[in-house]
Formats: C-alpha cells, sequence, structure tokens
C-alpha cells in the first residue's frame, strides 16, 4: 500500500508540473488569452449550482472581453 501511495504522488507531482509547464507556455504566447481563459475558469468555480446568481457590473472585467471579441489580435 505505501509504494502504490508513493507512486500516486509521484504521479500525481509530474503531471502537476507538466500543467505548470503547459499553462506556462500559454501565457507566455497569448496573455490577454490566457488571462481571459482564467477568468472563465474562476467563474466556473464559484457558479456550480444552477442556482447561484452573481451580480456584475457591466463595466467589469469579465464584459470586457465578450465587448472586443477578437482585440489581443
Amino acid at each position: 500500500m505505501a509504494e502504490a501511495y508513493r507512486d500516486a504522488q509521484r504521479m500525481k507531482g509530474e503531471g502537476d508540473a507538466q500543467a505548470s509547464r503547459i499553462y506556462a507556455e500559454a501565457f507566455g504566447k497569448n496573455p490577454e488569452f490566457y488571462s481571459f481563459y482564467r477568468s472563465l475558469e474562476a467563474y466556473r468555480a464559484s457558479l456550480r449550482n444552477k442556482s447561484d446568481v452573481m451580480v456584475l457590473e457591466p463595466s467589469s472585467d469579465f464584459f470586457k472581453y465578450l465587448k472586443s471579441p477578437g482585440r489581443g489580435k
């Protein structure tokens, strides 16, 4: 059991390292898209239930991506 746990933790660490490397590469290629993607992930994590509600101002950062699609081109 201890060896299996050790191996599982090692694989998890390797996966986390690979994910971090991919995120860093994505950020380097297109920082604005990466920021947008991370914002969407944060909203998804915050709004897990269908009954959740979020009130935002139209001038919020979230809407800036919807108002000017392709701005980063």
